[in-house]
């Protein structure tokens, strides 16, 4: 049992006995149902974006968008640019959907996907390429504008991984309303359901798209939403089980969806809280002897996912996450590190220059990161940062 878990159980005890009232509810589902749509439309409402699909994670979100864009690509566009520090499961949908992945390294600022790597890549390959998907890492929130001005400039699709960055907002609105994007809401991230993920767009046709997918491929799903479905229909099978697409379950339940919905109450609170325990973290923290992202821009609103423990020195790593285990500090790698030292994308990655990924290779060798969460104090975090300079 850690002292310091990368998350706590951000529930009550009212929370608790609220839950387990609507269990025993008899005339309450538990499969999805009417607390999934509910759900739906306050987080849609929070985030300000027009739609927002519930689904059994963000890594089943992710396998929608790859869904769709493959389903409604046309051949010629069968690339997809990914950073080359990310999730795994924010890469392997579109891998396993027969796209040829194009690694950009991330960048330094926020690390996101370099943008002028971006930029240099697009002006040889935008006619080929399907979509663009960044991820906003840790809760940094990216440059949006320039992502914008790219993604007209070389009439490319842009989607987003804001699976560790619920809360991050750009020039005042959410991450999230911006471009066709994912976020999670596992236990482990800033707003919980247990299980589950979402997916958020602006697009009717997309969104459409996403509820079949969701169900199996069906159309029936769409009339539980009051949408049109008509133009879906096939008249030569039985309505009930009319398949439009290739979907599959990922639906989730209507217990997660009344969990999530109690937690999303408190997203604003948790919001103010991380941002400052982050700085008291940066305040604290010897700038000589460890690297964060320096965050100087106007429109940009971070909204931390964890703390991370970069030393210059990579000969420092083996002793900071001395003092975790000594202080009994649970930690993770910053997610996959470089994903060119990954088993299942080493072939992606035959004969690369170490110099194309010198940002990501940096963050493998020498980083990791430790939990933020409400729980904690800022004694906690000031203890951790002496025991951290003194090394």
């Amino acid at each position: 049992m850690y002292k310091w878990p990368l998350n706590i159980n951000n529930f009550t005890d009212q929370n608790r006995s609220a839950i387990s009232e609507f269990i025993l509810h008899p005339d309450n589902k538990w499969t999805q149902d009417k607390q999934v749509k509910l759900f739906e439309e306050k987080f849609a409402s929070y985030v300000g974006s027009k739609y927002a699909v519930f689904v059994s994670s963000g890594s089943t979100a992710n396998t929608i968008l790859a869904q769709y864009v493959k389903d409604t690509s046309d051949g010629l566009k069968n690339k997809i640019i990914l950073p080359s520090t990310t999730w795994q499961t924010s890469c392997s949908p579109w891998i396993r959907e027969g796209f040829k992945p194009i690694f950009i390294d991330i960048s330094a600022s926020d690390f996101c996907m370099d943008l002028d790597e971006l930029e240099q890549t697009l002006e040889i390959l935008s006619d080929s390429v399907a979509c663009v998907f960044p991820t906003s890492l840790i809760g940094y929130s990216p440059n949006i504008s320039r992502f914008q001005e790219l993604a007209e400039k070389y009439s490319v699709k842009v989607m987003f991984d804001n699976c560790e960055n619920t809360l991050g907002s750009y020039d005042g609105k959410n991450l999230s309303s911006f471009f066709t994007s994912t976020t999670s809401t596992y236990f482990g991230h800033q707003i919980q359901s247990v299980e589950g993920g979402f997916v958020f767009t602006n697009s009717q046709d997309e969104y459409e798209y996403f509820l079949m997918l969701r169900n199996h491929g069906m159309t029936r799903g769409l009339k539980v939403y009051g949408l049109d479905s008509e133009k879906y229909e096939n008249n030569d099978v039985d309505p009930l089980f009319d398949f439009h697409c290739f979907g599959n379950n990922y639906r989730n339940t209507d217990i997660n969806a009344y969990i999530g919905q109690l937690d999303l109450d408190r997203a604003d609170n948790y919001k103010q809280k991380r941002k400052e325990l982050y700085e008291i973290f940066r305040s604290n923290l010897d700038p000589q002897k460890y690297y964060l992202p320096k965050r100087n821009r106007d429109l940009e609103e971070d909204v931390p996912f964890c703390l991370p423990v970069i030393p210059y020195s990579e000969s420092d790593k083996p002793k900071a996450l001395g003092v975790c285990s000594s202080k009994s500090i649970e930690y993770r790698p910053i997610i996959s590190g470089f994903l060119g030292y990954q088993t299942c994308y080493k072939r992606y990655f035959k004969n690369y220059i170490e110099e194309s990924y010198l940002n990501s290779i940096f963050l493998h060798k020498n980083g990791f990161y430790v939990g933020l969460h409400a729980g904690l104090s800022e004694n906690q975090i000031i203890e951790f940062t002496k025991m951290l300079n003194s090394i």
